[in-house]
């Protein structure tokens, strides 16, 4: 095929605009309605009707979407036998609407407000899709084109996904998507959701501000310098890419992305289930991009004099964990490392006025492994219940959880927790303060203590704190009455603190060393549940950041949970002291006898005070069983989880 030539006596060649898997993209001029087209050539991966009805799964689906104002047309399928091209299988050409700026990978940053309306347009695009059942699986900045009046439009179905069927639209391959932009639930080879899209949407987003999407340079992008990577280098980088992407890593630098920040921060959850939805998305970005100066057109302008410049502005650059790390680190670290996004690599919040309120837990927490979760303890307000001290508990418990301990005498402690949550507020609770944009919730109440829940308002907000008080130690005038007022003192302080933006950060980061950056839940796979009669193992309850991983039995009431844990390591006195591949490990029991615990020593550390203390893997086991029994079902799991720790 040569520029001049007429093609299926109809469309005139131009030039090649483009690649694609069958081959070269040329831009014609249709003779018979005055219109340019892009033609793009595909051929079946197999023999036989499944194959042919694959490859003419993407332009049925286009032309679902035929009308849609960001969804590239289809025009027409002309079939060209084998003889006439020299091939050995038809091959099917798809006359499309012609997009003049092509892909928007070839073009340099864009401001936040122009992404949100690009955005905005393509998630409206998506609703339209997930309407139909249908996944794209593949958006990415090479697969958005932007028209004369800087309209987005969406394109290349070719990885598509019908939802709810056996059969992708077209074949899904081992790396079907892309990893720099794919949902972890893509990379890891789960059924694809809509909700994928919406990950997949955030991260081209975040792309064409910064120039790079939210795990580093784009896998076929190198530098043009003197110190280029060896070919080992670059396939070891590629692995990475994919690791990363399995593991959901994103790091958003939220100086960059500005008034997007919250938006993306939500979009890009790992779990698919927190992620909003393309509706609620597209709201998400139609709210920051009305807050720009910029119109359609501006964008329009704004991005053709950039595409016409000779030489396109640099992309801005952050250096890959790889770099930093040396690739096979990094490999190892990310067995421990996931960073979810939402603070800036200064460790700064993403803090937009008007924001937070909107966009729910993950927009308030941010990154939890950055959060500062004791900002939101106020010690002032609970002076009054004190005869002696009150001060902040900063190593106990989880990393999601703050302690303040009021003391009232020598021989009385309130107990005061502070924990951040993101789960539904219990089905049909009512507010009984409001603070801002934050409801202040009871949460369902326990006879030796109160709870009150901070959420983000409305019928679909999300509980974003949990703040419960019980008696640390001996007992108070007026019991879970004074309990409850200490509770609503302390929820009150937490949410004006919420209410003024995002939890503040940490002022020093936790060490690579710590279990921060790990999973919890993957400590124990089901081979080591198996330990625990009945317990259902494929349905985990998690909680936030996978600090924590519960798991519920059939059968005598048992459950099971593992945790992250601070304290100051035990001793003989708290229980049987054991050895479990290397790691100090104490098995101690609760004054019920219906509980067992195993608290796996990973490290010490010089705590508040100066006082040692201790990270741990803390396994609980619960049931109706004898205690004996319980114990050594905890430490069937301790010792799991202690040679999943040893093997990282």
């Amino acid at each position: 095929m040569r520029s001049g030539e007429e093609f299926a006596d109809r469309y005139v060649l131009k030039e090649v605009i483009g690649a694609g898997r069958g081959g070269d993209v040329w831009l014609a001029h249709d003779t018979v309605v005055g219109q340019d087209v892009a033609l793009k050539p595909e051929r079946t991966d197999g023999e036989g009707e499944t194959a042919v009805r694959r490859l003419l799964g993407e332009p049925r689906t286009m032309a679902k979407f035929r009308d849609h104002p960001h969804v590239v047309t289809l025009y027409d399928v002309v079939t060209v036998a084998p003889e006439a091209d020299g091939g050995d299988a038809d091959t099917y050409w798809f006359v499309m609407e012609y997009v003049p700026g092509g892909g928007l990978d070839r073009l340099p940053p864009i401001s936040p407000e122009q992404a949100a309306r690009i955005g905005a347009q393509l998630a409206d695009a998506l609703v339209a899709l997930h309407e139909e059942g249908i996944v794209h699986c593949d958006v990415k900045p090479a697969n958005i084109g932007l028209t004369r009046r800087g309209d987005a439009k969406l394109l290349d179905f070719g990885a598509a996904y019908r939802v709810g069927g056996r059969e992708t639209i077209t074949f899904n391959g081992p790396f079907s998507y892309t990893p720099d932009y794919a949902a972890p639930e893509l990379a890891r080879g789960s059924v694809p959701r809509p909700v994928s899209d919406v990950f997949c949407l955030a991260a081209t987003l975040y792309a064409l501000v910064t120039g790079t999407p939210p795990r580093g340079s784009e896998p076929g992008e190198r530098e043009s310098n003197d110190h280029q990577e060896d070919t080992d280098s670059w396939e070891n980088t590629r692995s990475l890419r994919h690791l990363q992407a399995e593991q959901g890593f994103v790091e958003l630098d939220t100086d960059a992305v500005g008034p997007l920040s919250p938006a993306l921060a939500a979009m890009l959850r790992r779990n698919p289930r927190q992620r909003p939805d393309a509706t609620e998305a597209k709201q998400l970005l139609e709210d920051v991009a009305a807050a720009g100066p910029r119109s359609s057109k501006d964008t329009a302008s704004a991005l053709g004099d950039a595409a016409a410049a000779d030489t396109l502005t640099k992309r801005r650059r952050r250096p890959l964990l790889a770099a930093a790390l040396g690739v096979g680190a990094a490999v190892t670290a990310l067995a421990l490392v996931f960073i979810l996004g939402g603070d800036g690599e200064d460790g700064k919040p993403a803090s937009e006025d008007g924001q937070s309120g909107q966009l729910g837990a993950q927009a308030l927490i941010g990154s939890p492994h950055t959060a500062d979760v004791c900002a939101l303890a106020d010690t002032s307000v609970l002076d009054q219940f004190a005869g002696k001290d009150v001060r902040k508990d900063v190593d106990h418990g989880n990393f999601d959880r703050c302690d303040v301990l009021v003391e009232v005498d020598d021989e009385t402690r309130i107990d005061v927790k502070i924990r951040l949550l993101q789960s539904a507020p219990p089905q049909g609770a009512e507010p009984f303060r409001t603070i801002g944009r934050i409801d202040i919730v009871e949460d369902e109440p326990e006879d030796d203590e109160c709870s009150r829940l901070l959420t983000t308002g409305g019928s679909t907000g999300e509980t974003v704190v949990q703040v419960r008080v019980n008696m640390g130690k001996g007992s108070v005038n007026g019991g879970n009455a004074t309990l409850c007022t200490v509770a609503e003192r302390a929820a009150a302080s937490a949410a004006e603190v919420l209410d003024a933006g995002p939890i503040p950060r940490r002022a020093s980061a936790y060490p690579q060393t710590s279990l921060v950056w790990g999973n919890a839940c993957t400590l124990l796979d089901a081979t080591a549940l198996s330990a625990v009669p009945g317990l259902r193992a494929d349905v985990p309850d998690a909680a936030i950041a996978n600090w924590s991983c519960e798991w519920s039995s059939t059968v005598d009431e048992l459950d099971a949970g593992v945790s992250f844990f601070r304290d100051q390591p035990g001793s003989a006195q708290d229980g049987t002291v054991l050895t479990l591949s290397g790691y100090r490990t104490v098995v101690k029991t609760n004054d019920e006898g219906d509980t067992c615990s195993a608290l796996v020593e990973h490290h010490r550390y010089k705590g508040q005070d100066a006082v040692t203390a201790a990270e741990m893997v803390r396994i609980d086991v619960h049931g109706e069983r004898p205690t004996e029994d319980l114990c050594g079902m905890a430490k069937d799991l301790a010792a799991s989880a202690a040679a999943r720790l040893r093997a990282r």
